[in-house]
């Protein structure tokens, strides 16, 4: 036999090895020729393979890679080439299951910056951690219910906009969400018998669908306070960030009620509360129209400071300050589209702070700070 026939059938000894139909005899032959003259060190590819059958046709070309090569000198042992060839299979193997079993995650700083202010994305993570990227204009509860497993049972979901994103969510009730920049609400893949309840971090605007007999809650943790909101049916806007010191209810139809530890109160069309250091403050009359929708930013009688954060998550950007803090307020509407640039020259033109807009940061020079 001569040496292109040899090679002929350690290349069908090879590809019975790999599909375990090779026999005792011709084992042993491929054997004999595998591990003759195995004095090169070993290489482990440093790429990952995408696939098993992907990894199977590696270690099939380098059986063919050696063929080719034929008889080399200085024979090692069997049992310890048989033990690195196991070893390798096994880490393979395993970083091969972990790969494909990780659940895509997204980074919420990062989508900030690849969509930029402005935009309509989101994450939603399912109940078992696994993360979507939510790109349409609306995500619709009843139509994506599909895409929790049995898994799932009565878990809960939730949806979370980037800094300078907004997002609109149907939920399977067709009560209507508008989330404001870096928010989220928690809620489960399906609503109980006899009540809504979800959970909200940020600000959004709501319209609940009107079920007298299942009423809708909004569960809100604000400097580690409990405030509990309850409606029926009705359109009314929150904002309760946590970095923010109050939660601020506006209600624009119908009513809703407020309950913390110590105080109740009903909120009625064209009120707003404030909700801070656990207490419900007294209400005030709100004639502010519905700025979420309109795609507005909405100052009123807001702390300089609660209106830089807002624009902070709006544009995604960071903020420095210098100088003492002055206590100013601001009222007014600027829409979503104006350039943060032009957003600052406004609130130069009627207060006496001054703003540095460079790399992703905005320097706000307070009153009487020195300017460098």
């Amino acid at each position: 036999m001569n040496h292109s026939d040899e090679n002929d059938n350690y290349d069908e000894f090879a590809a019975r090895w790999i599909d375990k139909t090779i026999n005792q005899e011709q084992q042993k032959k491929f054997n004999a020729w595998y591990y003759q003259g195995q004095d090169q060190p070993l290489v482990i590819p440093t790429t990952f393979v995408a696939d098993k059958e992907t990894h199977k046709e590696r270690i099939y070309q380098k059986v063919l890679a050696g063929i080719e090569q034929g008889p080399q000198r200085s024979p090692t042992k069997l049992w310890n080439r048989i033990f690195i060839a196991a070893s390798i299979c096994i880490l393979f193997s395993v970083a091969l299951y972990f790969y494909i079993q990780r659940p895509q995650q997204f980074n919420l700083n990062e989508l900030a910056r690849q969509y930029g202010t402005g935009s309509q994305v989101a994450v939603l993570t399912d109940p078992d951690g696994r993360q979507s990227l939510l790109k349409d204009s609306t995500f619709n509860m009843s139509a994506e219910a599909g895409r929790f497993n049995s898994r799932s049972g009565n878990g809960s979901a939730s949806i979370t906009t980037p800094r300078g994103s907004r997002y609109q969510v149907s939920l399977e009730d067709g009560t209507k969400i508008w989330l404001g920049a870096a928010s989220s609400i928690t809620y489960p893949v399906k609503f109980g018998r006899t009540d809504r309840t979800i959970k909200l971090s940020g600000e959004a605007y709501f319209e609940v669908a009107h079920q007298p007999q299942k009423p809708f809650h909004i569960k809100i943790t604000s400097q580690k306070r409990q405030l509990d909101i309850t409606v029926i049916g009705t359109k009314f806007n929150v904002s309760a960030y946590p970095e923010d010191s109050e939660v601020q209810t506006r209600v624009f139809e119908g009513s809703v009620k407020l309950s913390s530890d110590s105080h109740t109160t009903v909120l009625t069309k064209g009120e707003k509360v404030i909700f801070k250091d656990g207490i419900l403050l007294p209400k005030e009359e709100n004639n502010d129209e519905d700025w979420m929708r309109a795609g507005t930013l909405h100052f009123d009688k807001d702390d300089i400071k609660q209106v830089m954060r807002m624009l902070a998550r709006e544009y995604n950007v960071k903020l420095i300050y210098h100088g003492r803090a002055k206590r100013i307020y601001l009222t007014g509407e600027i829409s979503r589209k104006r350039e943060l640039k032009s957003v600052l020259h406004i609130i130069e033109a009627v207060t006496d702070y001054q703003f540095l807009l460079e790399d992703g940061r905005v320097t706000v020079f307070e009153p009487n700070a020195t300017r460098y």
